[in-house]
């Protein structure tokens, strides 16, 4: 039963380390399955988020930071996964040493997860008016921003609880990501008048309005 216990430990622990990769990857698949731009958009910003992430901590590295540099050899379980392993050996080279943890360098793992609630804090700002108007239940939103933020607190605790990352570290990823995605979500769809970003894929009131189409209001509890 131990044995079970440990494999089955084990096996939550490298789900939970490569969690952002996981998600990045998921997302692409989606994005070329369904050829949906909204999936695509979302996929390319956290991309870009880690390479954008991994260069300022390469930056800190470099310039000494605050602290020592540890070889994360010795600390395989902090791998941020596949993809942010390919990410640092394409920027430092292939015959770079092992990999640094940086206390003072921002985290890879958290700028991910930062991007994702980001990006779905600008999706609430950017469909408010859809949001307002019933189009989409606003309980299900709410659950949805709820167990997103849960995620956030118990990726964050993990990453420090672990040691795989610095309170400074853990929080600058975080907050590096949060406002890259929250930004970028919402310069997206302003640029492209909110089509890019549709992931709900919900009929936009302005254009059922110029159309002259039907609204169709999903009904509540106090409706029926």
């Amino acid at each position: 039963m131990a044995i079970y216990t440990d494999y089955i430990a084990a096996a939550i622990m490298y789900n939970l380390q490569i969690l952002p990769d996981t998600l990045i990857t998921g997302i692409i698949l989606l994005a070329i399955v369904l050829a949906n731009q909204s999936l695509v958009a979302l996929a390319a910003g956290a991309v870009g988020t880690q390479l954008l992430t991994s260069s300022v901590g390469q930056l800190i590295m470099k310039m000494g930071g605050i602290g020592e540099a540890v070889p994360t050899n010795s600390l395989d379980m902090c791998h941020s996964g596949f993809i942010g392993k390919s990410w640092d050996r394409l920027l430092r080279g292939p015959n770079a040493p092992d990999l640094l943890w940086h206390p003072a360098a921002p985290s890879v793992f958290m700028s991910t997860i930062g991007f994702f609630f980001g990006y779905g804090l600008g999706l609430l700002q950017l469909y408010k008016e859809e949001i307002d108007a019933k189009v989409v239940p606003r309980a299900t939103l709410i659950t949805t921003t709820l167990i997103s933020a849960l995620i956030v607190i118990a990726a964050l605790t993990f990453r420090i609880w672990s040691g795989c990352e610095s309170i400074l570290g853990a929080g600058a990823g975080l907050l590096f990501g949060l406002v890259i995605g929250y930004m970028g979500s919402v310069a997206l769809g302003y640029f492209t008048d909110r089509k890019a970003t549709n992931l709900w894929g919900i009929p936009l009131l302005r254009d059922r309005i110029n159309a002259g189409s039907p609204l169709y209001i999903c009904p509540t509890a106090d409706q029926a």
